[in-house]
């Protein structure tokens, strides 16, 4: 077994032979050489796992685990972390692409904040599923202040895409959080419990290549809300409400744990605030588009 690396990239597949190759290259370029990947592949049934074997045989820093059968990504996201030896820790989807500073400039980044920073991640870059660039986006979820309900609140106003959760975590406080859960929109439940726990911190430089393709189910809402359930091993369930699912979740997580109660309460609080006026916005926003479009026909109608 060689020297535990200070970063661990979790690498949790199945069937991911399409975009696999592109995703172990751009790790392997990483110019931040102290790391290693460990990758559980949940039985996938396509050319994952040769793939998988190919890259370990040219490169000892990759660790490789096989599970008997597929039990759903959230259970493969986290043992990938069960099975880390890094002080610091990131989640790696197959179909991504990490440039070259990722690594270097988000440890640099957790190295300057101190202990108080639990995250770092960079800015990100959309791309089509041949990799040509759609254009950036921006998560702001750039959340430094010294108050955990202020932070938590952040997150409630601003996450949507959640690439967040794919930056560089301690891994002190990423065990503390209950990770990715079987249910939609769990990777926010993820960072608002982060955000309670420590600073968050975005890099200003676009060193995350995020693919939007179809066979994609992370994030998936709506009509693919099917698709993404079966990507937590539920194939065949009835989506039941799931933004009414991800906010109870994420209350009862805020409002549980080690932490002062006050600090619990505050937090639970800060993000249905917070939640709840975004929702409001979003319904308000609506009504007005909807508005000006039939104003014009009515305005007309009332003159004939």
């Amino acid at each position: 077994m060689r020297p535990a690396p200070r970063v661990t990239l979790g690498v949790p597949l199945y069937n991911a032979e399409r975009y696999l190759e592109g995703c172990l290259d751009a790790l392997l370029a990483q110019d931040y050489p102290d790391f290693e990947i460990v990758v559980s592949d949940n039985a996938s049934s396509d050319r994952t796992w040769d793939i998988c074997r190919r890259y370990a045989e040219r490169d000892p820093r990759i660790r490789l685990y096989r599970n008997p059968r597929n039990f759903g990504g959230h259970v493969n996201y986290a043992r990938v972390v069960e099975l880390a030896r890094g002080e610091l820790f990131k989640w790696v989807a197959y179909d991504d692409i990490c440039l070259p500073a990722y690594l270097s400039t988000c440890v640099a980044a957790l190295d300057t904040a101190g202990p108080q920073a639990v995250l770092a991640y960079p800015r990100t870059v959309l791309i089509d599923e041949a990799g040509a660039v759609i254009g950036p986006y921006a998560d702001r979820l750039d959340l430094r202040d010294p108050r955990p309900w202020r932070r938590v609140a952040g997150v409630a106003r601003n996450i949507n895409l959640c690439h967040a959760h794919f930056g560089v975590f301690r891994m002190s406080a990423l065990r503390r959080t209950g990770m990715i859960r079987p249910f939609l929109s769990s990777d926010y439940t993820l960072i608002a419990e982060v955000a309670r726990l420590g600073e968050i911190h975005e890099v200003d430089q676009p060193l995350f290549l995020r693919r939007m393709h179809g066979g994609s189910t992370r994030q998936a809402k709506g009509s693919t809300a099917a698709s993404a359930l079966a990507w937590y091993g539920q194939e065949g369930r009835r989506v039941h409400a799931p933004r009414l699912r991800m906010l109870a979740e994420t209350l009862r997580m805020l409002s549980t744990g080690s932490e002062p109660l006050g600090t619990r309460l505050s937090s639970a609080v800060a993000f249905l605030a917070a939640w709840w006026a975004r929702r409001v916005r979003v319904r308000l926003g609506r009504l007005r588009r909807r508005l000006a479009r039939r104003g014009p026909t009515s305005t007309a109608n009332g003159s004939a």
